[in-house]
């Protein structure tokens, strides 16, 4: 969460700072980035004895090499954000892909050289380290440098983020709480394809976002990638409703069959995160609080209705996550037209820095 965060800013205030500036701008960034890394290392390494005990591990070293993992993974939030920043998608792409590559390889590979959790954690380690490597040189070898400390950008982005990975995933957890075994297993298998159509349309998020960054207000950009992501939601569940039995087979096989008749509700829900996501960065790019509030205020909404009066089954959990979704999206389209309609029209500088939160 730390180095989605981190992202986020960065890709604002690359934005924000024009091509002149552009040297400086990635140099602080990554300076920042070391620096975020370096807390987040120490302080997983202070936890792992504590996770040790609490996990029931063999040992601290699992705990400490995921701790080590924690810096490169840093680092390569700061050059996903230089390159998203910049607008330069194919070397976003390639960022992306040799981390995930090297974190894929290097964790197959210390599994399959020791057999054990802890080789598979040290090789992501190391596997990650090789990507964000590989990833500077990419991102146009940037020297870490001082003078930038977004404490309150980081901490508005962290918090909203945190809350929209907790809504994302709340009701798997909250249908293993409730639910039978098998029937929570039939759940699993629908949150696959939640999250299928989750992460199906991320790339419309991250070509937006940056353009987003260039004026607090909600316009055009913002609208048209909602009618975009709305229109892909309702064509992926549209599909999943005459061919429910298809996509459950594609994910668990014939033994989740009776899943099918509900499959198009955990599409439908993965779709309408995606929205929420989007008008919740429209929010982070203007530094509007008020605005990231509402996920945590989702959060607690599903909790409570699957808590008190929509747990008795699984179409009634997935039900109570799907309106939830919807509500919050119909929160941020209405919140999103009011600042749209009060704010004066003008246009926000891509040369000075973003401005401060409220």
């Amino acid at each position: 969460m730390p180095a989605l965060a981190l992202q986020a800013v960065v890709a604002v205030r690359v934005v924000r700072a024009g091509a002149d500036e552009g040297r400086r701008v990635a140099g602080q960034s990554l300076g920042l980035g070391l620096a975020l890394a370096t807390v987040l290392v120490a302080s997983g390494m202070v936890a792992a004895p504590v996770l040790e005990r609490f996990l029931r591990l063999s040992g601290p070293a699992p705990a400490l090499w995921l701790a080590v993992a924690i810096a490169p993974i840093t680092v390569l939030g700061v050059l996903q954000g230089l390159t998203q920043g910049r607008q330069d998608f194919g070397r976003l792409a390639a960022v992306l892909v040799v981390g995930a590559g090297g974190r894929l390889a290097g964790g197959v590979g210390g599994l399959l050289l020791t057999l054990d959790a802890t080789g598979a954690i040290a090789g992501l380690a190391v596997g990650t380290a090789a990507g964000a490597a590989v990833g500077w040189v990419l991102a146009g070898r940037p020297r870490p440098a001082g003078g930038w400390r977004p404490v309150r950008e980081l901490v508005a982005a962290g918090q909203a983020l945190a809350g929209l990975y907790l809504l994302t995933n709340l009701d798997p957890m909250l249908a293993r709480h409730y639910l039978p075994a098998a029937e929570a297993g039939l759940y699993g298998a629908g949150a696959v394809l939640a999250k299928a159509a989750f992460f199906l349309p991320q790339c419309v998020v991250l070509v937006v976002f940056p353009r987003l960054a260039a004026t607090p207000r909600p316009g055009r950009t913002l609208w048209a990638a909602l009618a975009v992501l709305g229109g892909l939601g309702l064509a992926l569940a549209a599909v999943t409703w005459l061919a429910g039995g298809l996509a459950v087979s594609a994910v668990g096989g014939d033994a989740f069959r009776e899943l099918a008749p509900y499959a198009w509700l955990f599409v439908a829900t993965g779709a309408s995160f995606v929205l929420v996501q989007l008008l919740l960065y429209a929010q982070l790019t203007a530094a509007r609080l008020r605005g990231t509030a509402a996920v945590w205020a989702a959060v607690a909404v599903e909790a409570a209705l699957v808590a008190t009066v929509a747990h008795g089954s699984l179409t009634a959990i997935i039900t109570a996550a799907l309106l939830t979704a919807l509500a919050a999206v119909s929160f941020g389209v209405v919140w999103s037209t009011r600042i749209a309609r009060s704010s004066p029209p003008h246009q926000t500088s891509v040369s000075g820095p973003p401005p401060t939160p409220a």
